[in-house]
C-alpha cells in the first residue's frame, strides 16, 4: 500500500481519531471529523489497522470549525477543538453507548445519557503544568501529544481566568526561593469565587509544616488551601489533592449521585476512593452512618476537615489502601454496606477491588468513572446474575477533548 491514500471518517472514536477504512484494514486518524474526506499517509502499520496522519482535506465533514486556540494540534491537551461542541457530546454519547452495550449485552435497554457542558470553554479550574528550561529561558507549558516534549503555553482556553494567570505567572514564581529551580511539574488550582489560585509541586503534597505552595504569584506562609462550594456543601481542597476540574458539571455530578443513591435503604454507605469526601457530605444526607475510605494522605486529613465543618458526625475517614480495607472486613457480614459508591483514578479499581466488592453484597453499588474502557472492564468483574445494570449517565466533564465521566447504578437481584 502506498504511504499516502485516500479514506473517509465514518465516526470518532476513544482516543480522540476519527475512523476510516481503507483495503479492508481500520485506519485512525487524529484531528479528523465525521464525514471528511481525507487525503492522509501511513505513520504506524499493523495486520488489522493504520495510524495516518492527514496530508490534506479533500472535503470537510459537518461541523468542522477552526480551532480557537493557537496550540491547537501541538499542544496535547484537546483533541477535539476542531469539531462543534454539540457533535463533540453526540460522539461521547456513542462511544459510551458502543461500549456499555458491547461489554454488557444484558443492559441494551437501559437508556444511557450524555449531559453537555454549559460552557465548553474556560470550564477547568484545576491542571498540571509542565515547567521546563533555565533562567530566563525558563517556560511554562504542556505536553505535545504522544509526547514527554512541552509545547511552551501562555494562555489556554479550557481554564478559568485565575487559572490563566497562573500559568502565566510561573515563571516569575519560578524564581522565587519557594519552589525548587528543578521542579519540572507543578499543580495549579483556582476558586473564581474569591478570585484565588494556589500551585503545589508536583511529589510534594502540602500540609502543615510544608510551606511549599503558592498562591497569586507570591510563597505562602503556611498550608494554602481553596473553600470550594457545591451543591450546599463547603470543601477544603488544596492544589494537589484531587477535585473535580469543571466548575460547571461537579454540582450536576454530585446531584445525579444523590439521585441515584436516594432509592438505597438509609443504613451505611462505603464512599472508596473518597478524595476529600465531595460525595462523602452528599450521601450523608441519607446513610445513617458513611465510611469514606481515601489512600492519599493530604486528601483523608482533608476529608476529615470537611467533614468537621459540616458536622457530619455520621461519618468516619479512613486514611487506608482501599483493596486492602476491603481485605480487613469481618467475613461474617455482621458489618455490611447498604451502598458502596467508588470513584476511582482513571486507571480504575481493578478486578481485585470489585470482587471483593460483589463480596460484600451491597444492595446497590454506584461507580464513578472517567474511563470507559476501565469502567467496563470492572464492572465485568461483578457476576451479572448477581446484580443487573440499571442507570447509566454520562456528563462531559471536559469538553474539547474525548475524556469524560460516566455514573453507573448496578442493584442486586
Amino acid at each position: 500500500m502506498s504511504s499516502s491514500f485516500e479514506t473517509e471518517i465514518e465516526k470518532l472514536v476513544y482516543g480522540g481519531s476519527g475512523l476510516g477504512r481503507c483495503r479492508g484494514k481500520v485506519v485512525f486518524v487524529p484531528y479528523s471529523v465525521p464525514g471528511d474526506r481525507l487525503l492522509v499517509r501511513s505513520v504506524q502499520e499493523k495486520k488489522s489497522y493504520i495510524r495516518a496522519e492527514i496530508v490534506e482535506i479533500l472535503a470537510a465533514g459537518p461541523g468542522r470549525v477552526d480551532p480557537v486556540c493557537p496550540h491547537f494540534g501541538r499542544c496535547g491537551g484537546c483533541q477535539w477543538q476542531h469539531l462543534q461542541y454539540a457533535l463533540q457530546a453526540e460522539a461521547k454519547l456513542r462511544i459510551l453507548g458502543d461500549a456499555c452495550r458491547h461489554r454488557f449485552p444484558q443492559a441494551r435497554d437501559v437508556p444511557i445519557g450524555m449531559k453537555a457542558c454549559p460552557k465548553p470553554l474556560g470550564y477547568r479550574s484545576r491542571a498540571r503544568v509542565q515547567l521546563r528550561g533555565e533562567g530566563s529561558r525558563r517556560y511554562a507549558g504542556f505536553f505535545r501529544p504522544g509526547s514527554h516534549a512541552v509545547e511552551a503555553v501562555g494562555s489556554c482556553p479550557l481554564l478559568r481566568p485565575p487559572l490563566n494567570r497562573a500559568l502565566a505567572s510561573l515563571g516569575d514564581i519560578h524564581t522565587g526561593s519557594n519552589i525548587d529551580p528543578g521542579m519540572r511539574e507543578i499543580d495549579i488550582a483556582c476558586s473564581c469565587e474569591d478570585d484565588k489560585w494556589i500551585a503545589a509541586p508536583v511529589g510534594s503534597p502540602q500540609g502543615p509544616g510544608n510551606a511549599r505552595a503558592v498562591r497569586g504569584g507570591k510563597a505562602a506562609a503556611a498550608e494554602d488551601i481553596l473553600v470550594r462550594k457545591v451543591g450546599g456543601f463547603q470543601y477544603s481542597v488544596t492544589a494537589s489533592a484531587f477535585f473535580q476540574a469543571n466548575d460547571f458539571m461537579i454540582s450536576d455530578l454530585v446531584r445525579l449521585v444523590r439521585e441515584l443513591a436516594h432509592d438505597s435503604p438509609r443504613g451505611a454507605a462505603a464512599d472508596l476512593f473518597a478524595g476529600v469526601g465531595l460525595f462523602s457530605l452528599p450521601l450523608a444526607s441519607h446513610f445513617e452512618s458513611v465510611t469514606a475510605v481515601e489512600n492519599s494522605p493530604e486528601a483523608s486529613r482533608l476529608c476529615s476537615r470537611n467533614v468537621q465543618t459540616a458536622a457530619a458526625g455520621s461519618v468516619r475517614t479512613v486514611a487506608a489502601d482501599v483493596e486492602r480495607w476491603l481485605e480487613s472486613r469481618r467475613p461474617d457480614g455482621m458489618d455490611g454496606f447498604d451502598l458502596v459508591l467508588l470513584d476511582p483514578p482513571r486507571s480504575g479499581a481493578g478486578t481485585g477491588i470489585m470482587k471483593k466488592i460483589a463480596a460484600m453484597a451491597p444492595g446497590t453499588i454506584l461507580y464513578v468513572s472517567c474511563d470507559p474502557q476501565t469502567l467496563c472492564r470492572d464492572l465485568s468483574s461483578i457476576p451479572p446474575e448477581e446484580y443487573r445494570i440499571d442507570r447509566i449517565e454520562g456528563l462531559d466533564m471536559f469538553p474539547q477533548t474525548y475524556h469524560f465521566e460516566t455514573v453507573v447504578r448496578m442493584v442486586r437481584r
